[in-house]
């Protein structure tokens, strides 16, 4: 059994009753997890683990992945779930996090990003959400070791 805090990047349907969740976790990095039955109408956990929110999560070993056991959720994000502009780039991040993070390593420096980042723009108005973002690129491209300059030259060849 583990217990670990995490965001809720991306859900995906796994079957009838089930959902396939990309996280990011604060012990385990980015992972798929399972979650069974939670697309059933008296589901207790799916309120907790909706895209783009923070869930307190209990996790047990499955035969091929992780299985969700419980959730408690920490924060919705309300504030962006509510703002069309903020939605988009929140979903933006996510979106990067996933493509741009690859296995399961567990990165402490990038966890407190991600969970910075997101709270700043749940708290900021949407004139900064935007400044949020860029600044989030950066710093998560510095994370993983390359030079921001570096690639924005790059880009400029292109």
């Amino acid at each position: 059994m583990i217990k670990t805090e995490a965001i809720i990047l991306k859900s995906a349907d796994q079957n009838e009753t089930g959902r396939l969740l990309t996280i990011y976790s604060e012990r385990l990095g980015k992972i798929n997890i399972q979650a069974k039955g939670v697309k059933k109408v008296e589901s207790k956990l799916r309120p907790h683990i909706e895209p783009i929110s923070y869930s307190q999560m209990i996790l047990v070993e499955g035969k091929s992945s992780l299985i969700l056991k419980d959730a408690i959720l920490i924060n919705q994000f309300l504030n962006i779930k509510n703002d069309l502009e903020k939605i988009k780039i929140a979903k933006e991040l996510a979106s990067l996090i996933d493509n741009a993070l690859v296995g399961e390593e567990r990165d402490e420096e990038i966890w407190k990003l991600i969970l910075e980042t997101f709270e700043d723009l749940n708290g900021t108005g949407s004139a900064f959400a935007k400044a949020s973002a860029d600044k989030f690129e950066k710093k998560l491209i510095q994370l993983l070791g390359y030079d921001p300059e570096q690639i924005k030259q790059i880009e400029n060849l292109y």
